[in-house]
């Protein structure tokens, strides 16, 4: 039998829509204090998202996990996908052992290249963090990649160089997919079949190059709305400095995931920050 097409859109029920109880999908960057607005958490937020997430009865969501979800298969614990965009390396040096105290693991997608030399995360969108934040804004290395996966976290490809996909020609976007893929499978010597796209940005051309290049499954990052999802764009809820608990209990609730995802999203954003206003931690 052969596999269902990645680029079908999946029923409304599906967890890979993001709006189910069964399965939340959050994107993270770096857990860091003092680290740059919107991109990172301080570990002690971080700490209490994951008691929040263990107290609920989530279990990590893994590689085999999202294979269930398209399939519609999902039983037992709720699953957290812990996801972690550009290889920070406070991921190995701070979310690791955190995350592993509470028993979780997560799915890290570094930029390929980066890891030969721990380079510098710097692109035109954060170039003033890189100058303010220099020994923050930096990859992990390959060392750093093997402690993760001894770990049990999953690896997967955010590209070479940051690009936003759906700017790029046929022919660079399919050099991003493809070389990201074969070096981390290389260097790995493991399947690397899950894909981030940089800023979470995608279109359907993107989506299917990303199949054409042998992902099962890619993430994107809605920043307006989606109200539609595959395998190739499975809709991820952001997670920041500025989620506190509350905040943070509602992105988990699947009413507070269906709003953030949906057309009213920008009525939902402004309530979020008046009570976050009026419900400090």
């Amino acid at each position: 039998m052969s596999d269902p097409d990645p680029m079908a859109t999946v029923s409304r029920r599906s967890p890979l829509r993001g709006r189910s109880r069964a399965a939340v999908f959050l994107c993270y960057h770096s857990v860091a204090d003092d680290g740059p607005p919107f991109l990172s958490l301080t570990p002690r937020t971080f700490e209490s998202q994951l008691r929040i997430l263990a107290d609920g009865g989530y279990a990590s969501g893994t590689r085999a996990d999202l294979d269930l979800c398209a399939r519609g298969a999902m039983t037992g614990a709720r699953r957290a996908f812990l996801t972690f965009d550009d290889g920070f390396a406070d991921t190995v040096e701070t979310a690791l052992p955190a995350m592993a105290a509470h028993g979780f693991t997560g799915i890290v997608f570094p930029l390929a290249h980066h890891l030969d030399t721990a380079a510098p995360l710097a692109w035109p969108e954060v170039a003033g963090e890189v100058a303010r934040r220099p020994g923050l804004m930096r990859s992990t290395d390959w060392e750093g990649i093997g402690k993760l996966v001894e770990a049990g976290w999953e690896v997967g490809s955010h590209g070479i160089t940051h690009a936003r996909m759906p700017t790029l020609s046929d022919e660079a976007l399919a050099q991003e997919l493809l070389d990201s893929r074969r070096l981390l499978e290389e260097r790995l010597g493991r399947r690397c079949d899950l894909f981030a796209y940089p800023f979470g940005d995608w279109d359907e051309r993107v989506a299917r190059a990303a199949a054409a290049a042998g992902y099962a499954y890619a993430f994107s990052l809605p920043f307006g709305e989606q109200s539609r999802a595959s395998r190739l764009s499975v809709p991820r809820v952001m997670v920041d400095d500025r989620d506190d608990s509350w905040r943070f209990r509602a992105k988990l609730t699947a009413p507070g995931r269906a709003a953030l995802l949906s057309p009213l999203r920008p009525m939902l954003r402004k309530a979020l920050r008046r009570r976050a206003h009026s419900h400090a931690d």
